[in-house]
């Protein structure tokens, strides 16, 4: 069963999206999990914001909006599975290919914005409850991991 991951989690990819398909797939995730996103906006195209199709194999799977913050913070947001594609282990994946993208730009720290519903999954991601910041808002919890790790594990880089 390992190495059937193992296999699989060489066939992702964390890209922004280069053609209208991909941007439709990606507007089209959003979508479908309600994040909105029917088109690009300023956000998308904002020079410290990176708008990512994350693809297993040709199939658009999955989308995450990385914004770099102040202080060498990397801010997950819209984070979405497809619908059809989720239980499948790709959030996970998502996650692990966003922090690899975020620690090659040189950020130390991932800040993801969980809906209670999400905490469970980014605590197994290996996240933490943080205290608030002045980009938070109600009803969200701010979650936080160090970027100097491998993995989702504590095991060093």
């Amino acid at each position: 069963m390992a190495k059937a991951a193992s296999d699989r989690e060489g066939c992702y990819r964390l890209r922004r999206p280069a053609s209208r398909v991909e941007w439709a797939a990606y507007h089209g995730i959003r979508q479908a999990v309600a994040l909105g996103g029917e088109g690009n906006d300023a956000d998308d195209l904002a020079p410290t914001n990176f708008p990512l199709l994350l693809w297993l194999e040709d199939c658009p799977v999955g989308t995450v909006q990385i914004d770099m913050l102040d202080g060498g913070a990397a801010a997950f947001r819209l984070v979405a599975v497809d619908p059809s594609h989720q239980g499948r282990g790709h959030g996970l994946a998502l996650l692990r290919e966003a922090e690899a993208f975020a620690r090659e730009s040189g950020c130390r720290k991932a800040v993801v914005y969980s809906t209670q519903e999400a905490v469970g999954f980014y605590v197994s991601a290996g996240y933490a409850e943080d205290d608030w910041d002045d980009q938070s808002f109600g009803g969200i919890v701010q979650m936080t991991k160090p970027l100097a790790y491998a993995g989702f594990g504590m095991e060093e880089a």
